[in-house]
C-alpha cells in the first residue's frame, strides 16, 4: 500500500484507529451527562452493554482470524525465502561443475547474493518497476549457460541442472513479490475498527468522569491501535519492523566463497 502524507499504510491505519477509539470512549464519556434524562436510564445502560457485547465477540472474531491469516503469509514467506537461498546453493553447485566454464557465472551470482545480503532487503516489492537487477542477473546466468559449447555428458547434466535451478529461482522470485501485497481486506479492517469504536463508546457510556478512567481509555486504545498495526506489519513479510530473516542468504554467501 502507498504511504499517506509520508507515513506508510500500517501506521496510518494505527494513527486513524488510535483516533477513533479515542474519540469514541472519550466522546461518550464527556457527552454523556449532556444527554436528555430518559437515554440514561438503567434499561437504555442494560440494552446498550448487551449490543456492545455482539461488537466485543465479532471483534474478538475478525482479531483472530486477522492474526491467523498474517501469521501464515509470514511463514509462507519465510519459508520461500529459505527455499529461494537453498536454490542458490544448488545453482553454485551446478555451476562449480562446470569448471572454469562456470566460473564467470558464480562470481556474478555471488555478487547478486552480496548485494542482498548488504541491501538486508529480501526482494522489495518495487523490484518489478523500481529495480530489475535481481531478474536481470539471473536471467544473464541463464543466458551463459545456454551460450556455453557442448561439453562430455556429465558436463552437460549440470548445466542442465544449473538452467533448471535458474528457472526454479526466477519463479521463486516473482513469488516472493506477489507475497508482498498485504493480506488483511480492507473492508474488514475498516468494519474492525468501527466494531472497536463501537465497543468503546459502550464502555464509556455512564462512566465515572474522572482521571483515571480516562487514561484507561487512552491506554486501551492505544493498545488496540498497536495490535492492528503489529498484525498489519506482520501481514507484510519484507516491510516494517518485523521482516523475513535474511539470515538464508547470508549462510548461501558463506556457502558461495567456499
Amino acid at each position: 500500500m502507498p504511504a499517506v502524507f509520508g507515513l506508510s499504510y500500517e501506521l496510518t491505519v494505527a494513527l486513524l484507529t488510535l483516533a477513533c477509539l479515542c474519540a469514541a470512549s472519550l466522546g461518550t464519556l464527556h457527552a454523556y451527562p449532556r444527554l436528555p434524562a430518559h437515554y440514561r436510564d438503567d434499561e437504555t445502560l442494560q440494552t446498550v452493554r448487551l449490543v456492545a457485547n455482539i461488537f466485543g465477540m465479532l471483534s474478538s472474531l475478525v482479531l483472530g482470524f486477522m492474526v491467523s491469516s498474517a501469521n501464515s503469509n509470514f511463514e509462507d514467506a519465510d519459508k520461500a525465502v529459505h527455499a529461494y537461498a537453498t536454490e542458490i546453493i544448488l545453482l553454485d553447485h551446478s555451476l562449480r561443475g562446470l569448471g572454469q566454464d562456470g566460473a564467470g557465472l558464480r562470481t556474478e551470482l555471488s555478487d547478486y547474493v552480496a548485494t542482498i545480503v548488504g541491501s538486508r532487503e529480501i526482494e522489495r516489492a518495487a523490484l518489478p518497476t523500481e529495480n530489475r537487477t535481481a531478474e536481470t542477473t539471473l536471467r544473464d546466468i541463464r543466458a551463459g549457460l545456454i551460450a556455453l559449447p557442448p561439453g562430455d555428458p556429465a558436463w552437460t547434466e549440470d548445466r542442465d541442472q544449473a538452467k533448471a535451478h535458474v528457472d526454479t529461482l526466477l519463479r521463486t522470485r516473482w513469488g516472493l513479490i506477489e507475497r508482498k501485497e498485504a493480506t488483511i481486506p480492507f473492508p474488514l479492517l475498516v468494519s474492525l475498527v468501527l466494531w472497536l469504536s463501537m465497543t468503546m463508546a459502550s464502555l464509556g457510556y455512564r462512566a465515572p468522569r474522572n482521571w483515571a478512567v480516562r487514561t484507561i481509555f487512552v491506554v486501551a486504545s492505544l493498545l488496540l491501535s498497536g495490535a492492528i498495526l503489529l498484525i498489519l506489519d506482520l501481514a507484510n513479510p519484507f516491510d516494517g519492523p518485523i521482516q523475513a530473516s535474511s539470515a538464508p542468504f547470508v549462510r548461501a554467501l558463506a556457502e558461495l566463497k567456499l
